[in-house]
């Protein structure tokens, strides 16, 4: 059986969304994404969060896949949420408070509403572990709302900033071949720019449109070779027999080495859950 890299402990989002992956795997785990990205190899595939609704993306996550040539296998989703616990029943005594470094970007509003003061953490289980073995009334913690609250004094649930909270994760591979894929499908490129010159982004944005394909998402990340140099990510649909499209699309992008393109991904388009 391959193996999967996951960001751990046991309890985390990331061990839950493994139940949803097409595959069985032996898991093995992480405390870090970094840690997660650079163990996977061929024989070992990686699983990490990626983009949440209310926090966008990981970009400890996307700037490790592009480092380590990794390639994007797939997706799923799972809907998330959190409790505040507390070893306390006074919330007044509460002035500090235990949170994971995406968790936090998500229950923003419940941190800023009591005057908390956030020590942010890797991973949401180490949240919960500090609080649950430290048994300070001056700190609390957000943690994953399906983790037991039963030993705290005080709890709260749901303290996400929108009941409407989701994250994805995707699943990742050195394999970075594409040929049979089935559709429709989502895709994602890395464009670097290799001549830097005004209406840099006007012409990818214009290869798109040419191309009939309709981007998703686009952000740009500092290159780090090059102070002030920015690739951009993007993510589009691929509609059925469209690969031909892709050859296209890179044609275009590449046309007088103007960029570079290159695919990191290929995988299942996720259904819009409201």
């Amino acid at each position: 059986m391959k193996q999967l890299a996951v960001l751990g402990p046991n309890g985390t989002y990331s061990t839950r969304a493994i139940q949803s992956l097409e595959k069985k795997y032996d898991v093995k785990l992480y405390p870090t994404i970094l840690k997660v990205c650079t163990s996977v190899d061929i024989k070992t595939d990686g699983l990490i969060p990626f983009e949440n609704t209310l926090d966008g993306f990981v970009m400890e996550g996307l700037d490790s896949i592009i480092q380590n040539q990794l390639f994007i296998r797939e997706q799923v989703q799972l809907d998330v949420n959190f409790s505040f616990v507390a070893n306390t029943t006074d919330l007044s005594k509460v002035k500090e408070v235990y949170v994971q470094f995406k968790a936090y970007g998500q229950c923003l509003n419940f941190i800023t509403k009591h005057n908390l003061t956030p020590i942010v953490l890797q991973s949401n289980m180490e949240s919960y572990e500090k609080i649950k073995n430290e048994k300070r009334e001056d700190i609390g913690a957000i943690i994953p709302i399906h983790i037991d609250t039963s030993c705290f004094l005080y709890h709260l649930d749901n303290v996400a900033d929108s009941k409407l909270d989701q994250t994805r994760f995707v699943r990742l591979t050195k394999d970075q071949t594409y040929e049979n894929v089935s559709f429709p499908s989502c895709c994602s490129a890395i464009i670097t720019p290799i001549q830097d010159s005004p209406g840099v982004l006007f012409d990818i944005l214009e290869a798109f449109k040419k191309s009939n394909l309709n981007l998703s998402s686009i952000l740009s990340r500092p290159r780090r070779d090059i102070m002030g140099n920015y690739i951009f990510y993007v993510e589009f649909l691929l509609e059925p027999n469209s690969l031909h499209i892709l050859k296209a699309l890179k044609d275009r992008l590449e046309k007088d080495r103007k960029n570079s393109f290159t695919v990191i991904g290929i995988y299942n388009r996720l259904e819009v859950r409201k």
